[in-house]
């Protein structure tokens, strides 16, 4: 070959070559040596949840918690079926949230190049700021409370961010994540796209709250007005939703609901609101107090709620201040709706104002032995069914309203029942909530001028419920009522886990109590709050008058571990003792507490 055509093709042999060597590392690079995968990020808005506070372990349920399973399988779902990682134990010794069931470990090895970079990618992905310029939007999006690896601590609480962990566990061989109670509801923004809402505020009160009154008060029943809706933001500040929360010191915040002046209820002369509340969705298991806004709220469970459940109740609450009762809750973050059913006529109030508020004087309340009306009542999924309630039982022809249960029985699916005056509209408000198991909610309801109401159901399949009374309202010229009288400090009279008034109640038993301290003489019926806690079987409750026969009508449904509150509107004996059966809980135990009397 001439010299000069060797001479001139050198320099492209020399550059492929360079470029065949320039190649090399990459074909010989190793899957381990690609950068980390990280999760696919849902599409979000600006919105997004604040830092966690902190929230830590204080109750032994080592239970898998929605969130942190949700979180396991994301880490899964990035990195392999075959990632080790754990969640709950039952180490209750200590102060672990493994202890219930929302805390994450991921086996990660530091001195493995490979995980430990699987692991920092992951991290980078977590505390990254999102192009809205959140910081540390996804750890905020999944609730993550704090994260502790290789000697290191990352708290949301406080100044967030990285510190050292000087812990005896260095976590070199994991990653732990411990989510707050809003993370471990799985229903945070990174799951469902919407931001959880931030906590109710108050409008100061202006006046002093006025004294309960505990002298007999008359009834005025009212068409279902809504008063308060936390996710509709329905009596919230400026109309925005927010929720209940209670502080991460376990000190609870009030919210504060406007209840006279509203819908039928008058602006004055009412000192006390009959109220259907249901404490929805909470993110953590819960219960709910209330009472007279400004004024003490009683250490008294009134609905008792799981996390992610819905729970509904009956309160008679004492008006406040500025016309307001008040609700607090016991741990975490709850939404709440209430409506207004009826109001209790201020005997104080001048006469003017009584007349012009209660029509007639009002109406007072006659017991009768609580009876099944309406037993196994098919009802479509969208199908109402209309029961006459007046005259029936021993209740009065010309009654005004009655207090009635409504038991939805085991079936599939979930729905909601709603109970209203017969002619009027359905209300806003359900009287109820209900998914596959049985419930049973006590309330009172309107009746139409025939003495009927209406039992609704809006869900996914038909479904069999029961109506019983227990008793109805009627004019206070008729003989044989009763006006409300609330105690002024709520009085406990069965405690079984403490061995007050009952030991023990046992499943297929029926016994007595006494309220004969709790009420005055002369008093028919009582109204109770009871809590049922944790059978080991489901069960019904039913509460009577001694010496009567033993009735079909059930007060409270508790289902296998369930904790169960509800009101109770419960016939007295001359001796002041009311009867309660247990149906089949095994392994229950039960509160009692004396609200007020029908007297």
């Amino acid at each position: 070959m001439p010299r000069d055509l060797i001479s001139r093709r050198l320099p492209a042999v020399t550059i492929l070559l360079a470029l065949v060597l320039s190649l090399v590392p990459l074909l010989l690079a190793t899957p381990a040596q690609a950068a980390p995968r990280v999760p696919d990020t849902p599409k979000f808005g600006k919105a997004i949840e604040g830092y966690a506070a902190y929230e830590p372990n204080t109750i032994c349920d080592p239970v898998d918690r929605p969130g942190a399973t949700k979180l396991a399988g994301l880490i899964r779902q990035t990195y392999g079926s075959d990632e080790s990682i754990g969640i709950s134990r039952n180490a209750c010794y200590t102060t672990s949230e493994h202890n219930d069931g929302r805390a994450v470990d991921w086996m990660i090895d530091v001195s493995n190049s490979t995980e430990k970079a699987k692991a920092d990618a992951f991290l980078h992905w977590l505390l990254a700021t999102d192009s809205y310029g959140n910081k540390n939007a996804m750890a905020r999006r999944l609730g993550i409370m704090y994260i502790i690896f290789n000697h290191r601590i990352w708290r949301a609480y406080g100044n967030p961010g990285w510190g050292d962990y000087t812990g005896t566990n260095p976590h070199t061989d994991h990653i732990h994540f411990s989510l707050s109670f809003d993370g471990s509801s799985g229903r945070t923004s990174f799951w469902t796209g919407n931001a959880l809402a931030a906590p109710c505020v108050n409008e100061s009160l202006t006046q002093p709250a006025p004294k309960v009154v505990t002298d007999p008060m008359r009834y005025v029943p009212v068409d279902a007005t809504r008063v308060a809706s936390t996710e509709l933001g329905v009596g919230m500040v400026n109309g925005k939703s927010c929720r209940l929360f209670a502080s991460s010191a376990y000190t609870s915040h009030r919210l504060d609901v406007d209840v006279t002046g509203k819908g039928d209820v008058p602006s004055e002369g009412v000192a006390a609101v009959a109220l259907q509340v249901s404490m929805r969705h909470p993110n953590w298991d819960s219960y709910l107090r209330a009472g007279p806004a400004g004024g003490e709220i009683p250490k008294v469970r009134r609905i008792s709620t799981a996390q992610n459940k819905t729970s509904a109740s009956l309160l008679v609450l004492p008006v406040g201040a500025n016309g307001k009762v008040s609700f607090l809750s016991n741990v975490g973050a709850t939404d709440l709706s209430a409506s207004v059913v009826g109001y209790y006529v201020d005997p104080a109030a001048p006469l003017s104002v009584r007349r012009a508020i209660a029509p007639g004087g009002g109406n007072q309340f006659d017991p009768v032995a609580p009876a099944r009306l309406y037993p196994n009542v098919a009802i479509g999924r969208a199908g109402r069914f209309k029961a006459q309630i007046a005259g029936k039982a021993g209740t009065d022809p010309s009654s005004t309203a009655a207090v009635v249960s409504v038991t939805v029985d085991p079936g599939d699916g979930s729905g909601k029942v709603f109970a209203y005056q017969a002619g009027s509209d359905r209300p806003r408000l359900p009287l109820f909530s209900y998914g596959p198991g049985q419930q049973t909610v006590q309330t009172v309801v309107p009746l139409s001028h025939d003495g009927s109401l209406v039992v609704e159901n809006v869900g996914e399949s038909r479904r069999t419920f029961d109506i019983d009374v227990s008793g109805a309202y009627e004019s206070a010229s008729l003989p044989g009522g009763r006006g409300y009288a609330a105690r002024r400090s709520p009085k406990t009279v069965v405690d079984t886990a403490a061995d007050l008034g009952l030991s023990f109640l046992g499943s297929g038993k029926s016994k007595t109590f006494s309220v004969a301290d709790a009420v005055a003489r002369g008093t028919s019926a009582v109204l109770l709050q009871v809590t049922a806690r944790k059978p080991k079987t489901p069960t019904e409750l039913s509460f009577w008058r001694p010496g009567t026969a033993t009735p079909h009508a059930v007060d409270m449904s508790v289902s296998r571990g369930e904790i169960v509150t509800s009101t109770v509107v419960a016939a007295v004996s001359k001796r002041g003792h009311v009867r309660v059966r247990n149906a089949s809980g095994i392994g229950m135990d039960v509160r009692v507490t004396v609200l007020g009397a029908f007297r």
